[in-house]
C-alpha cells in the first residue's frame, strides 16, 4: 500500500503550481494581478493558427506537369493504327466481312457499327486522314483527368510545367477527356456534313485514343502547402517584463488571453531534465511524511485500527480517489479546487469508525492535497469545513437517506468558508457565484460518490457500517425468527442483553447500534442444542446436565462458541458481529461445573472448564460480557431490589476485573462506572417487584361475613 501510494503521488501531472495560476477562460474575472515575470512574445491560439495555416495551404495553386511523353507515346500508337488499318482497307484481296473481323484485331475497341463504317476504304481513308490532325490538336491544347464547372481540382489557375519552365494558367485552357473527344466530334460534323456514319467512326476512333497528357503532381503541391503553413508566423506581438497582462477581478478579454497562453506555453516549455525529476521526488517525500504521521496516530491511538490491513487498504483507497479526483476536476476540466470532493474520505471513515480518525484523516488529507497537487490555499479551510462537517453529519447513519442530509449540511459548510474567503477579498459576483456552484458540486460528489463506495468498501475490506449493522437489527431476519421459535429463552436473553448494552454503550459514547445487534447475535450457537441451556429448559423439567459429567458438560456448553462462528460464517455476519461471539465469554472459567468436578476430581484442570476466548478487544465486546453476566445473574435474584441489583452489578463488574477479562479492551475506571450506573435502572424495570393482586370474593357469603373477616 505504500509503494501504490508513492507510485501514485509520482505520477500525478505538474500542471498545477503556476501553470493553474495562468489557466483561465475568456470572459472569466481575474483572482490575482498578473505581471509578466520576462519579455516573450504573444502566439496566436490554436484555432486562429489552424485557421491561417489552412488558408496559406489552399493559397498554393496546385502543380500540373505537361507529359510530352505521353502525348507522344500517343500519337505513336494512333500513326501505327492508322498505317495498319489504311493497309487492311485498301487490300483489294480481302473481302468486305473478312476486312471487319482483322479490324477487331487491331487491338482499338471499336463498338461494332464503327467496324463497319471503318471497313468501306473511301470513308477509311478520309476519317484516318483527318482524324491525324483533330487528335493532334486535342492533345497539344492539354487534356486533364477531371474538370468541372471551369474548375480543376476547386481551382481557377494553377501552375504548369513544362520542361523546366513553369507559369500559371487558367483552367479553362485545358480539356477534360469528355470535352476534347466532343471537340474532335464537332470537327467531324462541320467536315462530313450529313455522314453520320463518318462521324460516329470519328467519335468512336477519338474516345481510346484521347488521354490525359496534363498530369496533377502530388506530391509538389503537398510540399509547396506544407512550405506555406510553416512560413505562417505565429507570433503577433511581443509582451514587455513587468508589463501589466491582467489586473486582478478584472474580466479577460481575448488579447489577454492570448497573452496567458502564450506565457503559460513557454514556463511549460523552459521544464528542464531536472524539472522532470524533482517534482515527482517532493511528492513522494510529502506521501510518505503524511503515510508516517498517519501511521503514527494509528499506532499510538488506535492500535487495532493500525493492525488492520482491510483499515489500511481503505485509508489507501480514499487518498487516490481524493488526488484522482482532483487530477480529473482541476486540470483536466479546469474546474476550480473548490470542486474537489475532499469529504467523501471522511463520510466513508466516519460511517465505519470513530469520529477521532475521520477527523484526523481530514486534516491531514486536505494538507497533502494541497501539497501534492499544489492547490491555491483557500481549498485548505473550505475542505476542512467540508470534512468536519461530513464526520458529524454521519455520527448517527441510521438510513440511507441520511446521505441526502449530509448532502445539505456539506454543502451548507462548503458555501460559508467559501463566501467568507471571497467576501475578505472584494471579489466580483460572478466569481462568487462560480465558487458557489463548485462548492455545490463538491457535496454531491462528495456524498454520491461515498454512497457508492462504501458498499464497495464493506464488501471487499470486511468492514461494517451503521446500515449495515441497522439491516442486521431487523428482528425479521430469518436468523433471529429461528432464534425466536429454536430457542425462545435465548432470543429473550439475547434482547433483554442487547438493551443493556446499548444502554451502556450511549453512556461511555460507545457504538450503541454495534453493541446492541452483536447481543442480538452473541449466542446463536445455541440453536444447535438449545435444550441444553438453563433459559431454554422448562421449569417442571430437571436439567439435562444432571446426567452428564461436569467435563461433558462443559464441552457443550462451551460448544455454542464454535457453532456461533460457522453459523455466523455461513451467514456472512460481518466480522464486529461475529467478534462478539468468542469474546463475550472471554476466557472466563465455567464455575458451576469446574467446582462440580472438583467435588469428584481434586486435579481437575481449570483451563478444561475455561472458555477459548479471546478476551473483549473493543468496549462494545467489553460491555456485551458485562452485559450477558449482569442479565443472568439478575434472573437468580429472589427479591431483585433496586439496592440488590445495584451490589450484584458492581459484583459482576469487580469479578471480570478482577480476573483481567477487560485488560485488553481500554476501559477506563471511570467508564466502568458510567456503565454500572446504565444498567442498574434497566434492570430495575424488567426485575421490578410487583404488589399482588386480591383475591376475588368467594361466592355465597354475605357482606356482613365479609365485615366479620375483616374485623
Amino acid at each position: 500500500m505504500v509503494i501504490v501510494l508513492l507510485a501514485v503521488a509520482a505520477a500525478l501531472p505538474t500542471s498545477h503550481g503556476a501553470g493553474d495560476r495562468l489557466r483561465y477562460r475568456e470572459g472569466e474575472i481575474a483572482r490575482e494581478r498578473i505581471v509578466a515575470p520576462y519579455d516573450f512574445s504573444i502566439h496566436k491560439d490554436d484555432a486562429t493558427m489552424r485557421r491561417e495555416q489552412e488558408e496559406a495551404a489552399l493559397a498554393v495553386l496546385p502543380v500540373f506537369v505537361a507529359d510530352a511523353k505521353s502525348q507522344s507515346e500517343v500519337l505513336e500508337r494512333w500513326s501505327a493504327f492508322e498505317e495498319r488499318a489504311l493497309k487492311l482497307v485498301s487490300d483489294p484481296g480481302v473481302s468486305p466481312a473478312e476486312r471487319g473481323e482483322k479490324l477487331k484485331l487491331l487491338g482499338v475497341p471499336l463498338p461494332p457499327d464503327a467496324i463497319e463504317a471503318l471497313a468501306a476504304p473511301g470513308r477509311a481513308r478520309r476519317c484516318l486522314g483527318s482524324m491525324s490532325g483533330w487528335l493532334s490538336e486535342a492533345l497539344h491544347s492539354g487534356v486533364v483527368a477531371e474538370k468541372k464547372g471551369g474548375f480543376i481540382l476547386g481551382y481557377r489557375t494553377l501552375n504548369l510545367r513544362e520542361g523546366d519552365s513553369e507559369s500559371a494558367a487558367p483552367a479553362s485552357r485545358f480539356l477534360e477527356q469528355r470535352e476534347a473527344v466532343e471537340r474532335i466530334t464537332e470537327r467531324a460534323r462541320a467536315a462530313f456534313g450529313s455522314d453520320q456514319r463518318s462521324v460516329l467512326l470519328v467519335t468512336a476512333l477519338a474516345t481510346p485514343f484521347v488521354q490525359p497528357t496534363v498530369l496533377y503532381d502530388r506530391a509538389e503541391t503537398e510540399w509547396r502547402r506544407v512550405q506555406a503553413q510553416g512560413a505562417v508566423s505565429s507570433v503577433i506581438g511581443m509582451v514587455k517584463k513587468d508589463e501589466l497582462i491582467v489586473d486582478a477581478n478584472e474580466r479577460l478579454t481575448k488579447e489577454q488571453m492570448l497573452k496567458l497562453h502564450s506565457l503559460r506555453n513557454l514556463e511549460a516549455s523552459r521544464t528542464n531534465q531536472s524539472e522532470f525529476l524533482y517534482p515527482p521526488v517532493a511528492r513522494m517525500l510529502l506521501m510518505l511524511l503524511f503515510i508516517a504521521a498517519f501511521a503514527t496516530y494509528l499506532r499510538m491511538e488506535l492500535l487495532a485500527v493500525y493492525r488492520d490491513n482491510g483499515m489500511l487498504a481503505m485509508f489507501t483507497l480514499l487518498t487516490i480517489a481524493v488526488l484522482g479526483s482532483v487530477v480529473v476536476l482541476v486540470p483536466v476540466l479546469n474546474l476550480s479546487e473548490f470542486a474537489v470532493p475532499l469529504a467523501l474520505a471522511p463520510l466513508v471513515v466516519a460511517s465505519l469508525l470513530e469520529k477521532r480518525p475521520a477527523l484526523v484523516f481530514t486534516l491531514m488529507l486536505a494538507i497533502l492535497a494541497t501539497a501534492i497537487a499544489e492547490l491555491r490555499a483557500p481549498f485548505v479551510p473550505v475542505a476542512m469545513m467540508g470534512g468536519v462537517t461530513a464526520v458529524y453529519s454521519v455520527a448517527r447513519l441510521r438510513h440511507r437517506w441520511h446521505f441526502v442530509r449530509a448532502f445539505f449540511a456539506i454543502g451548507m459548510a462548503n458555501l460559508a468558508a467559501i463566501l467568507a474567503w471571497d467576501l475578505a477579498r472584494d471579489t466580483s459576483a460572478p466569481v462568487l457565484l462560480r465558487d458557489a456552484m463548485h462548492g455545490g458540486l463538491n457535496a454531491f460528489l462528495a456524498t454520491t460518490l461515498a454512497f457508492l463506495l462504501l458498499p464497495l468498501v464493506e464488501t471487499f475490506f470486511r468492514l461494517t457500517s451503521d446500515i449495515t449493522l441497522l439491516e442486521l437489527s431487523d428482528l425479521n431476519r430469518p436468523l433471529l425468527r429461528r432464534m425466536q421459535l429454536e430457542a425462545p429463552g435465548t432470543y429473550h436473553h439475547s434482547m433483554v442483553v442487547g438493551s443493556l448494552a446499548e444502554a451502556a454503550t450511549e453512556a461511555i459514547g460507545a457504538n450503541s447500534l454495534l453493541a446492541r445487534v452483536s447481543a442480538y447475535y452473541h449466542d446463536i450457537g445455541k440453536l444447535a442444542k438449545p435444550e441444553y441451556y438453563a433459559e431454554n429448559e422448562p421449569a417442571s423439567t430437571r436439567s439435562r446436565h444432571e446426567k452428564l459429567t461436569p467435563s461433558m458438560s462443559a464441552l457443550v456448553v462451551k460448544s455454542h462458541i464454535t457453532e456461533g462462528l460457522e453459523l455466523a460464517r455461513r451467514e456472512r455476519l460481518p466480522r464486529a458481529v461475529r467478534d462478539s461471539i468468542p469474546e463475550h465469554h472471554g476466557t472466563m472459567v465455567m464455575a458451576f461445573f469446574y467446582h462440580k468436578a472438583l467435588e469428584t476430581d481434586e486435579s481437575a484442570r481449570r483451563e478444561d472448564y475455561s472458555y477459548p476466548g479471546p478476551r473483549p478487544r473493543s468496549k462494545e465486546t467489553a460491555i456485551l460480557m458485562l452485559a450477558d453476566g449482569v442479565e443472568g445473574a439478575s434472573r437468580a435474584l429472589a427479591e431483585p431490589t433496586p439496592s440488590r441489583i445495584r451490589g450484584l452489578v458492581q459484583r459482576i463488574i469487580d469479578e471480570r476485573v478482577r480476573d483481567g477479562q477487560l485488560d485488553d479492551c481500554s476501559l477506563t475506571l471511570q467508564e466502568l462506572a458510567r456503565i454500572r450506573e446504565s444498567f442498574i435502572p434497566v434492570l430495575t424495570a424488567i426485575f421490578h417487584v410487583r404488589a399482588p393482586y386480591p383475591e376475588a370474593p368467594k361466592r355465597g357469603k354475605t357482606e356482613a361475613d365479609l365485615r366479620r373477616a375483616a374485623d
